[in-house]
C-alpha cells in the first residue's frame, strides 16, 4: 500500500481511478462499506506521493500565492481520476434511459457515461488540490482532505440545481442502525462523519503503531456506538399505523418502449386497471396509488377515462396517481407538467401537485436559448416546473408531501415547513433504468428522507422498488424490483415531534466541519510557530 506514493505518471492516475471504482462498491446495492477504509487512505497516499507544491513566501503577493503550478495540476488530476472512477460506476445507470430509443439518442451516450462524471469530478479535483496545498505530511492533512471532499459532495449536491446522488453518507443506506444518525445530523452530517472516519487508517503512516491503533480504535468506537444507539432507537419504538387507512400500491411494470405508444395506451390502461382492481381485498381498500405518469392519457382533461377508472373504485375510495398535465398559460403557450393528482370515486379531481425539481436534459433543457438541443424524452418536449414543495390533502388521509421521481433525493427540500405533512408520498417511474443499480439506489436514497424527517414514506414505482417505510426506515410492505403486482399496506404513523435533524435544517453538518477545522487550524498555527 505504501508503494502507491512512489507511483508516477499515468500509473498514479490509473491507480486513483481504480481506487475510485473500489470506493463506489461501498454504496447500495453492493454494500461493501469496508472498502472505504482501503480507498480513501489510498487516495491520501497517491496525493502524498505527488510533488509538493512550493510554499509561497510570506512576502509573496496574493496573486503569486494563488498561482497554479504543475504540482497543483498533478494533485488535481489524482483527485479528479479518483472521483471519475467512483462516479462512472455509481452513475452508469443514467445511460440506461437512452437505450429506450437508442437510435434517436445514441449521440448522448458518451456524455451520459463519461461526460457527466467528468464534470462532477471537477469538484473533487479541487478538493484534492486544496488538501495537497494544505499539506498531507501529517494526520491533520488527511482530516483536511476529508473536509474538502465533503465540500465537493455539497457542491455537487447543490450547485446548478444539484445532484446529490451517492454523496458519501449514502454508503450506509442499507445499514439502518447507522442511518439513524440522519435523524440527528441529516445525510450531510453523516457524510462528513463518514469521510472523517474513512481517512483514520492513514494514522499508521504518521504515528507510532500503538498510537495509530488508538486512532483506529476511537473510530471503531464512534461507529460502534452510533450503530448501537441506532439499533436501540429502533428497538424502543415499534411501528404503529393510522387507523382506517388501507393503501393498495400498484407496480404495473409497463415497458418503457410501449408506454407512450398511441396504439398501446388503451391496452396499457386496461392492464393497469385489471392489476389494480382484480386483486383480492378490494372492498377494504381506501386508497389506490399508481406511479409517476401511470397512463399515457391526460386524465385532467379526459373525464370519460376518469369515469372508466372510477367505475371500478369502491364508494368513498381515492386514487392517487402521477399524470402528465397540459395547460395553456397567459401567453397562449401550451405548457406540460409532470404532475400528481387525487381523484375520488366520482371521477372528480380533488387536488394536485406539479413537480418543481425537474431533471436537467430529461425534463427540461438548461440554457435552452443557447443549446440547440431538445430534451432527451420520449414525449419530445420539456416540462414546466411547478411552484415548489407543498402539502396535499385527500379524503381519508392525513396531510402528505407529494414527491415526483427524483425529488426525493433532495435533503431539506421535501417538506413544506409552514404546513408540515404526516407522511411522504413518492411516485416514480424508474422503468428507464431496469437491469441497472439505479432503482435500488433510488429506493435507498428515498428511504433516507423518512429517517431524516421522521415521516413514513409511501413509494410507488412503475418498475423498480415499491414499498412502505416507517419513520425509522423500516420496510413494512414491499414489491420487489421490476415485478408487476400489488401490495395492500397500512400507513405508519409519523414520529411524534419530528426529528432533531429536520428542525436544524442541515445546519449541523457545517457545525461539525467548523468543529473539525478549528483544531486543525490551531495545530497548524502551533506547528508553524514552533518551526519558526
Amino acid at each position: 500500500m505504501t508503494g502507491l506514493s512512489s507511483l508516477v505518471g499515468w500509473r498514479r492516475y490509473a491507480a486513483a481511478y481504480a481506487f475510485g471504482v473500489v470506493a463506489a462498491l461501498a454504496f447500495p446495492p453492493f454494500n461493501l462499506i469496508p472498502v472505504l477504509w482501503l480507498s480513501f487512505p489510498a487516495l491520501v497516499l497517491l496525493l502524498r506521493g505527488a510533488p509538493v507544491p512550493p510554499k509561497p513566501s510570506l512576502r509573496a503577493s496574493g496573486l503569486k500565492a494563488l498561482a497554479i503550478t504543475k504540482a497543483d495540476g498533478r494533485a488535481f488530476a489524482v483527485g479528479w481520476c479518483f472521483a471519475f472512477g467512483l462516479l462512472t460506476l455509481s452513475l452508469y445507470w443514467i445511460a440506461g434511459a437512452l437505450f429506450v430509443d437508442i437510435k434517436k439518442f445514441w449521440w448522448v451516450l458518451p456524455f451520459a457515461i463519461a461526460g457527466l462524471p467528468a464534470f462532477f469530478a471537477f469538484y473533487y479535483g479541487l478538493a484534492a488540490l486544496a488538501a495537497k496545498r494544505w499539506g498531507l505530511d501529517r494526520l491533520t492533512g488527511a482530516f483536511f482532505l476529508a473536509l474538502c471532499w465533503f465540500a465537493a459532495d455539497m457542491a455537487r449536491g447543490h450547485l446548478f440545481t444539484g445532484f446529490p446522488w451517492d454523496i458519501t453518507g449514502y454508503v450506509w443506506g442499507d445499514c439502518l442502525p447507522v442511518m439513524q444518525l440522519t435523524s440527528l445530523v441529516g445525510i450531510e452530517g453523516l457524510t462528513v462523519l463518514t469521510l472523517l472516519l474513512a481517512v483514520v487508517p492513514v494514522a499508521f503512516l504518521y504515528r507510532p503503531q500503538r498510537e495509530a491503533f488508538l486512532w483506529c480504535g476511537l473510530a471503531l468506537a464512534i461507529l460502534g456506538g452510533s450503530a448501537t444507539w441506532g439499533a436501540q432507537r429502533m428497538h424502543d419504538v415499534p411501528t404503529t399505523f393510522v387507523p382506517g387507512v388501507r393503501l393498495r400500491l400498484v407496480q404495473p411494470s409497463t415497458d418503457q418502449t410501449m408506454k407512450w405508444s398511441p396504439e398501446h395506451r388503451q391496452a396499457n390502461l386496461e392492464a393497469l386497471m385489471d392489476l389494480t382492481f382484480s386483486a383480492p381485498g378490494q372492498t377494504s381498500v381506501t386508497h389506490y396509488i399508481w406511479p409517476e405518469t401511470a397512463t399515457a392519457y391526460y386524465l385532467t382533461e379526459e373525464p370519460e377515462v376518469r369515469r372508466a377508472i372510477a367505475a371500478h373504485m369502491p364508494a368513498g375510495s381515492v386514487l392517487l396517481t402521477g399524470v402528465v398535465r397540459r395547460q395553456i398559460d397567459a401567453n397562449d403557450v401550451l405548457r406540460y407538467y409532470n404532475s400528481f393528482i387525487a381523484m375520488d370515486s366520482n371521477a372528480t379531481i380533488s387536488g394536485g401537485y406539479d413537480k418543481h425539481h425537474l431533471v436537467p436534459f430529461g425534463e427540461y433543457m438548461p440554457l435552452q436559448s443557447v443549446l440547440p438541443f431538445r430534451v432527451i424524452s420520449i414525449l419530445g418536449t420539456g416540462f414546466t416546473a411547478g411552484d415548489g414543495v407543498h402539502t396535499m390533502r385527500a379524503a381519508g388521509l392525513p396531510p402528505f408531501g407529494p414527491l415526483v421521481c427524483y425529488e426525493a433525493i433532495f435533503s431539506g427540500d421535501v417538506v413544506e415547513a409552514s404546513d408540515p405533512p404526516s407522511f411522504l408520498l413518492n411516485v416514480t417511474n424508474d422503468g428507464w433504468y431496469e437491469n441497472t443499480i439505479g432503482p435500488a439506489q433510488h429506493f435507498a436514497i428515498a428511504r433516507a428522507r423518512a429517517i431524516e424527517d421522521g415521516l413514513p414514506l409511501v413509494r410507488v414505482a412503475n418498475k423498480g422498488i415499491t414499498g412502505v417505510v416507517d419513520g425509522y426506515g423500516r420496510i413494512t410492505a414491499q414489491i420487489g424490483k421490476d415485478k408487476a403486482g400489488t401490495v395492500d399496506a397500512a400507513l405508519p404513523n409519523s414520529i411524534k415531534g419530528g426529528t432533531f435533524g429536520e428542525k436544524q435544517e442541515n445546519k449541523l453538518p457545517w457545525l461539525i466541519v467548523l468543529a473539525t477545522l478549528l483544531p486543525l487550524f490551531f495545530l497548524r498555527f502551533v506547528r508553524k510557530s514552533h518551526n519558526s
